[in-house]
């Protein structure tokens, strides 16, 4: 999972007839978004700094920042300087705020509106909001409140409540401080953090109270850091001493299977459990070396094994009782997680829905689908007179296939690929925008094809 972080500060203001220097200016930011890089950088954000930027660098910086940037990402976006609210909008004040405001006397044109940040992540993972700012009115709005709203998967924390500022002594601010206090801690998700950074605040100084604000639709954790228990450990070894003799004796497949099987059974715990505890092990080992492993929480983690499992009477069945059973023997599957959030069928993105339809026929001795997915699109095809599935390509709205004539059956059960950027953006994440009676939803792959024709 990427990692991306942009931190804006604002604390050296330029100079303007209604906001002389230094009436602006804020010394401790400088201290300020060096220890939020600093600390972002300790648990593994690929973070970009501005410092002192004016108000055109921001939104670029952001797109930029989400550019090739996978859907999955989790973004902090950091600001520390002036910021405040008006007529029900909130804002941050850039660098050159004042010399702005002192031309066109218009909050929107000198600032940035926090709803224009949040716009840029739109279906672009998870974004944190960090904004040390203080959250005064601007002049004499027409309707007191402006309530900080956000989109789905939008957390927002704010250094200080409504119509208060945030302080400082000598150094850093203390909303900032606090941050960098207690980001450090592992495995702990964004609200637990922000909970915790408001009773640092408060304990220390008992005059402010950094409030949030969420549309999270899962946990989400800044800095996970792997580690297992001396139980984990006993069936990772157990699995290592006897995990050749298995595979020696059952053959790869099944003495691969058994092996977790038969642990579960000695360590008397489900079978999803023994292999999550495994991996918790192997995963740590890995990552200990520097090699890179996907961040799974354990109900991914669990979900992606029993949905990995063969189904055949040789391996894996269940019968009407919920009873599974391993090529005959009734095993103990442990529970069984629901679909986290992260897993589950996404929308398609409003206005962007794309039917799918297949239609095919022979035309002498090939077959042509026509098809309505996008050209460039590559899926997976069988026939019977193939042993494996062939990789065809959508040219001009339809799929060729040549030497057909001995084809009697055609069948399509595959994902949709595509090297092409504007077709990916057309099919979404794990093409969440195809819909159809041919699509189906798979919680690993995503959006998945099935066609079947016979001739």
């Amino acid at each position: 999972m990427q990692k991306r972080a942009v931190v804006f500060s604002a604390g050296e203001y330029l100079n303007s007839p209604s906001y002389p220097k230094p009436q602006l200016d804020l010394q401790g930011v400088k201290y300020d978004i060096l220890a939020t890089e600093k600390r972002l950088n300790q648990i593994g954000f690929n973070v970009t700094k501005k410092e002192n930027a004016c108000k055109h660098e921001y939104i670029l910086t952001l797109q930029n920042s989400v550019e090739n940037c996978p859907n999955d990402a989790i973004h902090i976006v950091y600001f520390s300087g002036h910021g405040g609210h008006c007529n029900g909008k909130n804002y941050i004040y850039p660098s050159d705020f004042a010399v702005r405001y002192n031309m066109t006397n218009d909050i929107d044109d000198a600032s940035i509106n926090i709803e224009d940040i949040i716009s840029v992540f739109k279906d672009k993972g998870k974004l944190i909001l960090i904004l040390d700012a203080c959250r005064n009115d601007f002049g004499l709005s027409k309707g007191y409140y402006s309530e900080m709203t956000s989109t789905e998967n939008v957390y927002i924390a704010y250094g200080t409540m409504f119509q208060s500022t945030s302080l400082a002594t000598n150094g850093l601010s203390w909303f900032t401080e606090a941050i960098c206090d207690e980001i450090l801690a592992p495995n702990i998700d964004v609200d637990t953090l922000f909970t915790r950074v408001r009773q640092n605040v408060f304990t220390k100084h008992f005059v402010q109270t950094p409030p949030s604000v969420t549309a999270l639709l899962e946990k989400v954790v800044l800095h996970s850091e792997l580690s297992y228990d001396d139980d984990d450990k006993k069936i990772y070894d157990f699995i290592q001493k006897y995990g050749d003799e298995y595979t020696d004796k059952h053959g790869y497949f099944h003495g691969d299977d058994l092996i977790f099987i038969d642990a579960a059974q000695y360590f008397d715990i489900g079978l999803l459990d023994a292999i999550w505890k495994f991996k918790k092990v192997d995963n740590k080992i890995f990552t200990d070396r520097s090699v890179e492993i996907p961040e799974l929480t354990e109900a991914e983690s669990k979900l992606v094994s029993f949905l990995g499992f063969t189904r055949s009477q040789k391996f894996f069945t269940c019968d009407e009782s919920h009873t599974w059973y391993y090529n005959g023997r009734q095993i103990r599957m442990g529970e069984i997680p629901p679909l986290p959030p992260s897993m589950q069928c996404k929308l398609p993105e409003q206005g962007k829905e794309l039917y799918v339809s297949f239609n095919a026929k022979k035309e002498g001795y090939n077959i042509i689908i026509e098809t309505t997915l996008p050209d460039q699109c590559e899926i997976y095809v069988w026939d019977n007179k193939s042993n494996f599935n062939k990789t065809v390509v959508v040219a001009g709205g339809k799929i060729t296939i040549t030497d057909a004539d001995k084809i009697a059956r055609l069948e399509i059960d595959s994902g949709v690929f595509t090297s092409d950027r504007i077709v990916q953006q057309l099919l979404g994440d794990k093409c969440r925008n195809l819909v159809g009676d041919h699509v189906k939803y798979h919680p690993i792959h995503g959006n998945q094809l099935t066609y079947l024709y016979e001739f």
